[in-house]
């Protein structure tokens, strides 16, 4: 993804390289799929994007390549030195994994669950360790013109012959077809499920209309499924019409959410139960999933039947949760877990006694997420009033916090205060969009050290607004999810607020999985978020809080944002159309339904025991499929 080039200790050396491929023609094995690009630099921050052109894609770019590439990047220097050998377990690893509440992709929505999702099933095409677009469930793929003439509007992709589904056994029960993935995509933008990410289903021909319809919009006109311009050609043959042009696509189609789902079992099992267990899932991936103990342990293991398994050595992941950092490294300390998410201080104590780092930058902005209701209305029937409506209070809040201090306190790590919103996306001309932003906006559009004076005046115009003639009246609540860090940063902000605006919000401490569903109803005043690139173009960050997204849990509707994320759809100057999110960015300091903190710096170890191949990096999280274990 990112940014900001900082060298703490790369303790997985990558070697990445600049590589571009124009559009048109057939790739050969190795190289990048027609229509992409992948940037990079020594580093590890690379970048890879779907342009959407091109005309052919053999299966033979992907297999033992993929593998091999895995492990000639990702090596581990920590090998040898007798520090921390690992978890005793033959053939397995157990590497951290902070939510693992929904196994349903259809629903999934954080990052640490679309890796193990990446893990379960195959999407069309996926990333490979440079993250170049590369073959996945599909072999090859070629585009044609709609009716009106418009290049790359109609694409037609192949699937590999011979994918199968197995259950949580491994055994295996049946063919992945072409309409699997049809159906997982009608599910997608099937209401009932409320899947946040179904925009990603949206971008079919009528497929905003057909999910308008079916949510019963008012006004909406009558659209069915086979209208929808998505179809299963054949068993191994899918082919689908774009409702308007997308630059990035094939960085779309390898998101998680787009994975197949076999319709046969989904209905037999019924639509609430699957997803909820082991057994209530099919896989298609490179492992299945044995055992899962609810925000505790997912267990899988490798997948004979996978189209690339003879590239698999690795038999066993586990992923467990842990959520206090003490506990954490214990459990590494211990030989119980072989990859975890350090903090500041224990970065500095593994450098210290000579054990390497991984650092990178996986394009991750936190930000306050604001419920902007003064209470419910149609779209959020169960959404409580929160003083947080008042946009002052907001912009008040904004100029209290002191963000230096929040990351020096809480992170004491590389960690940046949040200049924008987006980060982790390539410029036009500059190498970060952020980069962009700041050069048009004069400077951070969030200041870096608290200003008192701003943060009364503003908290003086939300006293008028709220009707409250003290800030003692003002009732505020953070709610947080259960960790160290994460209560720690909501007790230094409040602290912050209290001594700058005169008021001590409250601090609700809550499991992600009741965090979510507060969040998810609108019943909170402010809750600390992240938010994650899932394809290099700022489209991913910013269609986020358009009103009708599935992902925007705010409250905030605003018809001129929406119609100028719409712009950017049918804009096809990139300088123009750079400007165009420029001014989205604006929108979003201007009315700060969002208060963006900080842009997180990933810092991780990996035990001895890992000898290479273990891929962690932005738009991917985790690929562990062709990890090799040491001796």
């Amino acid at each position: 993804m990112k940014k900001r080039i900082f060298a703490l200790c790369l303790a997985l050396v990558m070697i990445l390289s600049l590589a571009a491929c124009g559009g048109g023609g057939t790739t050969q094995p190795g190289t990048e799929q027609p229509g992409t690009t992948g940037t990079g630099t020594g580093t590890g921050t690379g970048t890879g994007t779907g342009t959407g052109t091109g005309t052919g894609t053999p299966a033979a770019a992907s297999a033992s390549a993929d593998a091999a590439l895995a492990n000639s990047l990702f090596v581990n220097p920590n090998v040898g030195k007798g520090m921390y050998s690992g978890t005793a377990e033959p053939g397995a690893i157990t590497v951290e994994c902070s939510t693992m509440s929904v196994m349903n992709t259809i629903k999934m929505t954080y990052n640490t669950e679309l890796s193990i999702a990446r893990h379960g099933w195959d999407t069309l095409v996926k990333l490979d360790a440079e993250n170049n677009i590369v073959p996945a469930a599909a072999e090859s793929w070629e585009s044609a013109p709609n009716a009106a003439g418009e290049v790359d509007m109609v694409w037609t992709f192949h699937l590999r012959p011979g994918m199968k589904w197995v259950d949580s056994t491994g055994a295996v029960v049946g063919d992945v077809k072409a309409s699997d993935y049809v159906f997982a995509w009608k599910e997608l933008l099937n209401p009932d499920n409320a899947a946040e990410y179904y925009a990603f289903a949206a971008i079919f021909k009528n497929a905003q209309a057909y999910y308008d319809y079916k949510s019963g919009k008012e006004g909406a006109a009558a659209v069915e499924w086979e209208d929808v311009g998505v179809k299963a050609l054949d068993d191994l043959t899918i082919q689908f019409e774009l409702e308007t042009y997308l630059p990035y696509l094939l960085q779309y189609l390898k998101f998680e959410v787009l994975s197949p789902v076999c319709e046969e079992f989904y209905n037999k099992v019924g639509a609430d139960a699957y997803g909820t267990a082991p057994d209530k899932m099919l896989y298609s991936g490179s492992f299945y999933m044995t055992e899962w103990v609810t925000d505790n342990v997912i267990t899988m293991k490798r997948n004979p039947a996978w189209w690339d398994a003879d590239s698999v050595t690795l038999q066993t992941i586990h992923f467990a949760k842990y959520s206090d950092a003490n506990t954490k490294y214990n459990a590494f300390a211990g030989g119980e877990i072989d990859i975890i998410d350090i903090t500041g201080e224990q970065r500095a104590m593994f450098t210290g006694e000579g054990f390497d780092v991984i650092s990178y930058v996986g394009g991750y902005s936190y930000y306050f997420q604001i419920n902007t209701l003064d209470g419910p209305n149609a779209d959020h029937p169960d959404a409580t009033k929160s003083d947080m409506s008042s946009k002052s209070l907001r912009k008040a809040i904004s100029y209290a916090l002191d963000r230096r201090q929040i990351i020096d306190t809480v992170f004491k790590n590389d960690n940046q205060p949040a200049q924008c919103f987006t980060l982790g996306i390539s410029g036009v001309n500059t190498t970060e969009f952020a980069d962009a932003v700041v050069a048009a906006c004069g400077g951070s559009l969030y200041p870096e050290h608290a200003d008192a004076a701003k943060a009364k005046e503003y908290l003086a115009q939300a006293l008028t607004e709220l009707g409250y003639t003290d800030a003692s009246q003002i009732n505020v609540t953070l709610m947080t999810s259960e960790g160290s860090q994460n209560e720690l940063l909501s007790q230094v902000v409040q602290e912050q607020i209290r001594q700058t605006l005169g008021f001590e919000p409250k601090i609700e401490v809550l499991t992600i999985t009741e965090a979510r569903a507060r969040r998810n109803k609108l019943t909170y005043d402010m809750f600390m978020g992240g938010w994650g690139p899932d394809y290099n173009d700022p489209m991913t960050d910013l269609d986020l809080w358009m009103s009708g997204n599935g992902n925007n849990h705010t409250g905030y509707a605003n018809p001129a944002y929406d119609a100028l994320i719409e712009s950017t759809k049918t804009e096809t100057d990139p300088v123009a159309r750079e400007k165009l999110f420029i001014d989205a960015e604006k929108i979003i300091a201007e009315d700060q339904f969002i208060i963006p903190v900080y842009w997180r710096h990933e810092d991780y170890v990996a035990s001895e025991k890992i000898a290479s191949g273990a891929v962690r990096r932005s738009f991917q999280g985790y690929f562990l499929a062709y990890t090799t274990l040491q001796g």
